[in-house]
């Protein structure tokens, strides 16, 4: 009987462990803890992207169309991984178009797809399709034909898409047009904004142009307007509607240009803005001379979580004005800096001269100096229970910084993250590709040949000498 009985224990016991085991296994999946300790952060999601999806409320589906034979699959793969670790209401369906193409018709005509590397995101009756073109930057490499790509863009394009579905109706961002700037359908190097146009529309905002001598004001639907590098002096009917629409509430991006009177200039000054006509140079942080690198970011929303550098040519000082030399009413624009130059700058005024130099008695200053601010002022009256939207100006010194031959460094982020700013999409900015790390081992011959006699020689012999020992040892 006490065998029984301490058979029966230990039988209890054994079941009483397996439902022990059994519990920790099933919390721990409904529970899962991870860590890095890998010591790199590529795919560790930034607080933006946490905020988003600590928000998001609706199921999420999302359907990925990529071959594990290609290049950012693993890449796509560990990413989407975070973002479920973050939300249970993101779910994910991996389809191989090679391995299963009755599934991917099936998914393709659901979705109207065309081709197949997408990544589409789906909640209800709204999808966004995220291309592989969005999700890294590649350039092809001398003797080489295939793309190498060089930084990896999925979290930006994911946390994009996710915003995009959650907020329902996509922003229309104007460009104005008819005094010479940039515009979206050039597509060359130097003056083309196809590039950029094209990141916007993937960023869930629709793009039009605008041309105001044909209108009587910027129109209701504009969730901002964006004045590319105008080379032509406006009318002052044009900008009194520009200026109609920043009282209305309005975003309004302006990229000047050195040089160049635009018909601007009393209505930046009326705002807080002051410019001079001159050309910043900056020995410190150039390359070819005319070009500037912004690697002194003030704290703003815009600038603050920028990593990369930018890269202005030719700018212009842009700064804000005095309070000496400006309106002080009580609603008065608040004009914060973006970011500086260094304290070796100077704003150079000799313009028409080939060698800039520093000559104070021209009328030349010193740095450092800002070459854009973000302008904004509040409402123009008090209404009680009525919350009115603030209006915000951005202003560059700059315009080529994103023609399609300028996107260089952080010039995309810079401006994405100024846009956002304007349009209050504080969740999608300055959220930085990541550039990809290939991992090589380096080997010398001498190296190499080490290894060799080390695994080939070394470990065998290790191996026999301990097998010799150990007979000896029985032998005795």
């Amino acid at each position: 009987m006490k065998r029984f009985l301490s058979s029966l224990n230990s039988l209890f016991a054994v079941l009483l462990a397996f439902v022990v085991v059994q519990m920790v296994c099933f919390i721990s999946l409904r529970n899962p803890v991870r860590a890095n300790w890998s010591g790199r952060a590529y795919y560790d999601l930034s607080d933006k992207t946490l905020k988003l999806l600590r928000e998001l409320e609706q199921e999420i589906t999302v359907t990925v169309f990529f071959q594990e034979e290609h290049k950012l699959f693993y890449d796509i793969e560990n990413l989407l991984e975070e973002y479920q670790y973050h939300s249970r209401n993101i779910k994910v369906e991996w389809v191989d178009p090679a391995r299963d193409p009755a599934r991917t018709e099936q998914l393709a005509n659901k979705y109207g797809l065309t081709e197949a590397q997408v990544v589409v995101f789906d909640i209800g009756d709204k999808r966004k399709v995220v291309k592989q073109t969005d999700l890294a930057d590649s350039r092809v490499l001398k003797g080489h034909k295939e793309p190498t790509y060089t930084a990896f863009k999925g979290e930006q394009a994911f946390s994009s898409a996710i915003y995009g579905l959650m907020q329902g109706e996509k922003p229309k961002v104007y460009f104005l047009v008819g005094h010479g700037e940039h515009r979206l359908t050039d597509f060359d190097q130097i003056s083309g904004y196809s590039r950029i146009g094209t990141t916007v529309l993937g960023d869930n905002l629709e793009v039009a142009e605008l041309m105001l001598s044909g209108e009587k004001l910027v129109p209701d639907d504009a969730a901002a307007l964006v004045i590319a590098g105008p080379d032509k002096t406006m009318s002052s009917i044009e900008v009194e509607m520009i200026e109609d629409y920043l009282n209305r509430s309005g975003r309004v991006m302006v990229m000047l240009d050195a040089l160049k009177e635009t018909g601007l200039e009393p209505m930046l000054r009326r705002w807080g803005v002051a410019l001079r006509q001159d050309i910043v140079v900056d020995p410190e942080n150039t390359l070819r001379g005319s070009d500037v690198h912004i690697r002194r970011y003030n704290a703003h929303p815009i600038s603050m979580e920028m990593g990369s550098i930018v890269q202005f040519f030719l700018p212009r000082s842009i700064q804000p004005l005095s309070e000496e030399e400006g309106a002080t009413a009580k609603d008065r624009p608040s004009v914060v800096p973006l970011f500086f130059t260094s304290e070796k700058s100077w704003s150079e005024m000799q313009t028409e001269e080939s060698t800039a130099r520093f000559d104070e008695d021209k009328g030349d200053k010193r740095g450092p100096f800002s070459l854009g601010v973000a302008v904004e002022r509040g409402a123009t009256q008090e209404v009680l229970d009525v919350q009115i939207k603030p209006s915000r100006m951005v202003v560059f010194g700059d315009s080529d910084f994103v023609t399609n031959g300028g996107l260089v460094g952080g010039n995309v982020d810079l401006f994405m993250s100024a846009l956002n700013w304007l349009l209050e999409r504080e969740e999608l900015m300055a959220i930085a590709p990541k550039p990809i790390e290939e991992v090589k081992l380096s080997l010398s011959r001498k190296q190499l040949n080490q290894m060799f006699w080390l695994n080939v020689t070394g470990i065998p012999a290790i191996a026999m000498v301990l097998g010799l020992f150990v007979w000896v040892r029985r032998r005795k």
